[in-house]
């Protein structure tokens, strides 16, 4: 085995001809727009008969102007039951930046599952995650019980997703869903509510997307990336970023609330027509007559509030939008923002089952809601209510290792 350096190129190809799972911070891709954002990277790997094994992209974050925090997010990847390889990986990679005086630590979130978890209900511990520990605190990486939701540049612990098994289809997906998400998402097609893939790069569609980001940023005190960030995205990954964005035709919906209203008529006189001819059963008849009525008034009240709201805000209502990134085997539900004013119409879960019915078509394994906080059981937590609307979906967390960090000469007896 030998550890080196690798090219984006060879990690490309490597990804594109491996099922093997990660997240897009271990992504070729990531590497380029990094670069093309002035970080600097560094993809290690360990080969074997010029075979990659092991691979970690990491990201040189500056500190005090001269000296660097070298980072790898979510990774490095690799298969941790072959502990020769594990202590291999990091002892090699301990001593390659051992010979930079401007980096100061190292710091890994080794890509393996710590705990297992059914929902939010801890299962059990994984003992691969025991023993790697093991191997990282006897060279001297140390966790550092941190991560992405006090320090920007660290991983995520925690994530929250869905994995999609073969019997999933897009036909009974509603059935693999809370009968919350079920009768919201449900609802969303009765109101009306449609899912666009945006152009960035066009003008009106990146004001609406950016519109809807700050909303959603004044009220939830959290920065969200601006429309240069996706840009930037976009240009790097193409195809695999998928911009969204939920709304109503208030035109478009009435015109089709009046074909069904004039269906529903239809069949209603057909069915008295039957009832007067003594045709049917006269009590089921009469019953059945009854639901026509009050399904057309509610279709008729649906109308009425659709040209109220068109009178008020114009023909289509920009309701939410959303970015998801696809990387390897997951689909990642990457960021996402809603107008408050809009929020009855729950526009970010026509965009979700949009997307989840794109992933299962697609072959996509995971279904992935991203970071969330460890605090999944504490009301106060900050994300707690972000995560019970993922929750709605019937995921698993997914509770990765720590981040550890291993601190050059100049990090040992300097705090940083």
């Amino acid at each position: 085995m030998i550890f080196t350096e690798i090219s984006n190129e060879e990690l490309e190809k490597f990804q594109q001809n491996n099922n093997e799972r990660y997240f897009f911070p271990q992504s070729a891709e990531y590497s380029k727009m990094a670069n093309s954002n002035g970080l600097k990277t560094t993809i290690l790997a360990v080969k074997e008969d010029n075979k990659i094994l092991a691979y970690g992209l990491f990201i040189y974050f500056q500190y005090k102007k001269y000296f660097y925090k070298v980072t790898a997010q979510h990774g490095p990847i690799m298969d941790y039951s072959n502990i020769e390889l594990v202590n291999f990986y990091f002892k090699e990679l301990k001593k390659y930046f051992a010979k930079n005086i401007r980096v100061l630590c190292v710091r890994v979130n080794p890509f393996l599952n710590e705990k297992f978890y059914n929902d939010i209900e801890f299962v059990g511990e994984n003992d691969l995650a025991i023993n790697t520990n093991n191997v990282l605190l006897e060279l001297d990486y140390h966790p550092l019980n941190d991560d992405l939701f006090t320090n920007p540049t660290l991983a995520s612990r925690c994530v929250y997703s869905k994995y999609l098994d073969e019997d999933i289809t897009e036909n009974n997906l509603l059935k693999n869903v809370s009968q919350i998400a079920r009768y919201t998402i449900n609802r969303t097609a009765k109101e009306g509510v449609l899912v666009r893939e945006i152009d960035i790069f066009n003008e009106e569609d990146a004001k609406i997307f950016d519109e809807i980001n700050r909303d959603t940023e004044s009220r939830i005190d959290f920065v969200i990336r601006d429309n240069d960030y996706f840009k930037s995205l976009k240009n790097n990954i193409g195809n695999k970023l998928h911009l969204l964005v939920s709304y109503i035709d208030c035109d478009l919906f009435v015109e089709t609330t009046t074909t069904t209203i004039a269906n529903l008529e239809k069949e209603r006189e057909e069915l008295n027509e039957k009832l007067e001819q003594g045709k049917v059963n006269a009590k089921k008849a009469i019953n059945r007559l009854r639901e026509y009525d009050e399904n057309i008034a509610i279709w008729y009240k649906k109308i009425d509030k659709i040209k109220e709201l068109k009178e008020e805000h114009g023909n289509i209502i920009n309701l939410s939008c959303a970015s998801f990134i696809e990387s390897g085997q997951d689909i990642i539900y990457f960021t996402s923002g809603a107008m408050q004013k809009f929020h009855r119409y729950e526009g970010p879960y026509a965009v979700l089952f949009h997307m989840m019915k794109y992933a299962i078509n697609n072959g996509f394994k995971y279904f992935n809601f991203f970071g969330t906080s460890q605090g999944f059981n504490d009301e106060n937590s900050s994300d707690y209510g972000v995560l019970q609307f993922k929750r709605n979906f019937n995921g698993n967390i997914e509770y990765f290792m720590d981040n550890y960090e291993v601190r050059n000469a100049i990090g040992k007896i300097w705090k940083i």
